[in-house]
């Protein structure tokens, strides 16, 4: 009985096991089958759940036997299935692909991978419809991105960032749920030690390697502006700076919202400096707004960066950015400011100007009177008895202390007096008073009054034959009763005298234009504001840009402190700015024409280069206590700011950093002792030798006394007519006392002694390398003979 029980139960166990047998081979014919119509193009056995159970293993079995290509074109049939119309059948292939993909092994099969990234890549840039399967597939996606990245495959990599920022941009349309899972992923990618490479990349790497990180960090999404902002805060580089500034702005729409909430953030002025750059790259009159607010920012070069982002970004209604503009910023900035606006026509402008007017006694002393000047040219379009009551006020206040007919501004006053007045028929008693300090009235310049600063009779001459010239033109066309182009003739031929700096010129055809068409004041004073803007001595915000290498690395504090240090000068051509051989330690900033550097031999003048704006001299002077080696000469009409050595000492007591920054900048560029070497002309007229001997020194006071005190300097090289020692000094004004002072030197001669010598300290400079450690340079009053010098050697 137990035998029969056994054999039942092992028949039993061989009949289950033969149709197991058969049901696999059933389910492998159908499976098959399956594969079959599906590469045959029905779609429809996608929605068979044992065919995507299958799929995986199916796939394994291919690269198993080595039959990639197959697996190759199931995944297109599956590709193709993803673009399906049938909303079910498009998420039944992504799925199969997606199955597909967390079953290949990603060292064996990174190849096949890749194939079905490019696939689902495919897909997410068409589909329209949030399915199931995009969380994961997006997260498989940003796997996959970070494996290329890593590999170092960025071309290829390039291609899944691009589809991703088309859909974070709003480029590609899709739904809020897939941009969301897509930025996720785009997150994801963004991790810091790969934005760190790809930003290290594209500030120094070169040729297509820094083209491609700086295209694959750009498409990386909101942290990697976040990043590149960050970088940017903390960049000390100039070229990296500007670099950054260009890539932050391609991130696209992600950039706007960073930099909304750096600006909400206690930044220093260059972040902020930089942040209005970066708006200004975009060019969205929109984003305009969010800078505004900077135009009341205490530093002067804030404020010039929003005006510039205005000018060049706002294309609807600039007149009225600017007009808001006007009150808040600084008045170094109003002088252009003025003019801009007067140029651009603006009706209300009037109006700001004729407040600004009635606020002049608050104007800062250094562009008081050239924006002054700019204001009473620019109301003479007034419609209101309001410009006439403050121009006659301005004219009283300034009779008393400026003579009217020399005064620029009271000349332009009275002459936009001649204007208005009439306008509202006025006669000259009505708007002048009685001067108090003279005791009569105050007398108007004449209408035609030339305001010239050239003076040279010989320029007159032959502006009156240029003049006389463009008459016989002007002539012919008032005979025809061409009047209004006549006037017009006048104003372009004006233009373009004051372009060419003929001064005397422009001025006498701005004058010729209204005798010649009543009607063409707009015309008239057009060209007075463009003579003032081509004769102006102003360089404020030109003078920021100029010099903005020097004034990036200061705070505000700083610069403010350094820019209201400097002294403006002008010079006309042939002046002489600095001559050779003087002690005078001031710094040279050329902000605009050229100057000749030169230096003498005897008594000719040797010439050693043309400089012009943008360069800086006078180093040595005014680091190393030393006379100007060299000679500066206007060559054109040049302004120049001059840092005096004492303001300069009161500033680095607040304000020590200046001093390095100021030092660093002079030391890159510094050019004159090159020059003199090249020239010949560099002091060492006899051969020198370098030396080591410690000898005993003493300061002649101006009758040629010696002092009762000697010090011990150590002698660094020597020759016939002059020598060098080192020597510790406190402080640095000290060894300036020493310049030109007169010295007695004790040297010792093996076998006969010792000699004195007696020079002039023509030059002390310090030495990097000791803290008080300074090099005292002696030319000999009279020179020694080589022999004891070679002796002394």
């Amino acid at each position: 009985m137990e035998i029969d029980i056994d054999r039942q139960k092992e028949a039993q166990v061989k009949a289950k096991t033969l149709l197991a047998k058969e049901e696999q081979k059933r389910a492998e014919r159908r499976l098959i089958q399956l594969l079959a119509n599906l590469e045959e193009g029905n779609v429809d056995v996608l929605l068979n759940d044992e065919l995507m159970e299958k799929l995986p293993s199916i796939i394994s079995d291919y690269c198993q036997v080595g039959d990639r290509d197959k697996a190759r074109i199931l995944f297109e049939k599956l590709g193709e299935s993803a673009c399906n119309e049938n909303k079910n059948i498009r998420e039944r292939a992504v799925m199969a692909l997606s199955f597909c993909y967390s079953g290949l092994n990603k060292k064996q099969h990174a190849d096949l991978l890749e194939d079905v990234s490019t696939i689902l890549l495919r897909w997410l840039r068409i589909e329209t419809e949030f399915l199931s399967a995009c969380d994961i597939v997006c997260r498989q996606l940003q796997e996959s991105g970070i494996r290329m990245l890593e590999e170092g495959l960025w071309k290829q990599c390039y291609g899944l960032l691009e589809v991703f920022f088309q859909i974070q941009s709003g480029t590609l349309k899709k739904s809020n749920a897939i941009r969301s899972v897509v930025c996720r992923a785009q997150d994801g990618i963004a991790a810091d030690y790969i934005l760190e490479e790809l930003t290290l990349v594209s500030l120094r790497g070169r040729g297509d390697r820094r083209q491609q990180a700086e295209l694959l960090i750009t498409h990386l999404g909101r942290k990697a502006a976040i990043h590149l902002l960050n970088t940017l805060l903390n960049c000390k580089e100039k070229e990296d700076r500007l670099r950054l500034v260009g890539l932050i702005p391609a991130t696209g729409n992600v950039s706007v919202s960073v930099l909304k909430k750096y600006l909400q953030k206690k930044l220093p002025w260059y972040g902020i400096r930089n942040i209005i750059l970066m708006i200004t790259a975009m060019d969205d009159q929109e984003l305009v707004p969010l800078i505004m607010p900077f135009l009341s920012h205490e530093d002067i070069r804030i404020q010039q960066q929003v005006l510039d982002c205005i000018t060049e970004v706002v294309t609807s209604n600039m007149g009225g950015y600017l007009l808001a503009a006007l009150p808040i910023v600084d008045d170094v900035l109003k002088v252009e400011l003025v003019s801009y606006l007067g140029q651009l026509g603006e009706i209300e402008a009037i109006d700001a100007f004729l407040d600004l007017l009635g606020q002049r006694d608050s104007f800062a002393d250094e562009v008081r009177d050239e924006l002054l000047q700019k204001l009473v040219i620019q109301v003479r379009l007034s419609d209101s008895i309001r410009a006439v009551n403050l121009l006659s006020m301005l004219v009283e206040e300034r009779s008393s202390e400026y003579d009217p007919k020399t005064d620029p501004v009271l000349l332009a006053a009275n002459q936009s007096l001649q204007i208005l007045r009439p306008r509202f028929n006025l006669d000259k008693k009505d708007a002048v008073k009685e001067d108090p300090v003279v005791g009569s009235e105050t007398q108007e310049a004449p209408l035609d009054i030339d305001v010239s600063f050239d003076g040279d009779p010989s320029q007159k001459n032959a502006a009156y034959q240029k003049v006389h010239t463009i008459n016989d033109k002007v002539t012919e066309l008032l005979g025809n009763k061409k009047i209004e182009e006549a006037g017009k003739f006048l104003y372009e031929k004006c233009i373009a005298a004051a372009e060419e700096k003929d001064f005397e010129t422009a001025v006498m055809l701005r004058d010729r234009i209204l005798e010649v068409d009543p009607n063409a004041l707009a015309e008239v004073i057009q060209a007075g504001e463009k003579i003032e803007e081509e004769r102006s001595s102003s360089v404020t915000s030109s003078h920021i840009t100029i010099w903005q290498d020097i004034y990036d690395s200061l705070t505000t504090d700083e610069f403010n402190a350094l820019y209201y240090a400097l002294q403006s000068r002008e010079y006309e051509t042939g002046a002489v700015i600095v001559e050779q051989g003087i002690s005078s330690p001031q710094l040279y900033f050329i902000n605009s024409g050229e100057v000749r550097l030169s230096c003498w031999r005897g008594k000719d003048e040797i010439f050693l280069k043309r400089i012009g704006a943008g360069e800086i001299i006078g180093a040595g002077p005014f680091f190393d206590v030393s006379v100007w080696t060299v000679s500066l000469t206007a060559l054109s009409k040049t302004t120049i700011h001059m840092l005096e050595r004492e303001n300069f000492l009161e500033l680095i007591e607040q304000y020590p950093a200046i001093e390095r920054c100021l030092l660093d900048y002079c030391r890159k560029s510094e050019t004159v002792p090159e020059l003199l070497r090249m020239s010949g002309e560099d002091r060492r007229l006899s051969v020198r030798y370098p030396l080591s001997l410690i000898v005993k020194h003493a300061l002649l006071d101006k009758f040629g006394n010696a002092s009762m005190k000697s010090f011990k300097g150590e002698i660094a090289d020597i020759s016939s007519s002059g020598l060098s020692f080192y020597i510790r000094i406190s402080r640095k004004e000290n060894a300036r006392l020493m310049l030109g002072r007169g010295i007695k030197t004790q040297l010792p001669i093996p076998g006969k002694g010792s000699i004195t010598i007696v020079g002039q300290v023509v030059a002390v400079r310090f030495q990097q390398y000791g803290e008080s450690d300074y090099s005292v340079h002696v030319q000999f009053n009279e020179p020694i003979a080589d022999d004891v010098v070679k002796r002394v050697v």
